[in-house]
């Protein structure tokens, strides 16, 4: 082999050893994003999940809210712990500006 030869054949090895270099490095990448992928939908998974329980729980708060607040509840509760109750129509006065 003259020494040309050599030359384009240590070339041509060269050439070969970097594109198996950048194969390699391309496949770890891809794994890599892969795995990243695969970690973030996990996450989004959790998070959508939370966020339906946070929908729950505050459905449950407006009910809850929404029984405590009802004139019935405050009216018996008036009557119970008070002893309120409703005027007669001998009982109401009105009273005018002068």
């Amino acid at each position: 082999m003259t020494s040309l030869e050599q030359s384009n054949f240590l070339s041509a090895q060269m050439q070969i050893a970097s594109l198996w270099v950048l194969v390699v490095v391309t496949a770890i990448s891809v794994a890599y994003v892969s795995h990243l992928c695969r970690e973030k939908y996990a996450e989004l998974v959790m998070l959508e999940g939370e966020a339906n329980q946070m929908q729950v729980d505050y459905g449950r708060y407006l009910l809850e809210q929404s029984a405590w607040g009802s004139l019935q509840r405050i009216e018996m509760s008036a009557i119970a712990k008070f002893n309120m109750h409703s005027p007669q129509s001998d009982e109401i006065v009105i009273v005018r500006a002068p």
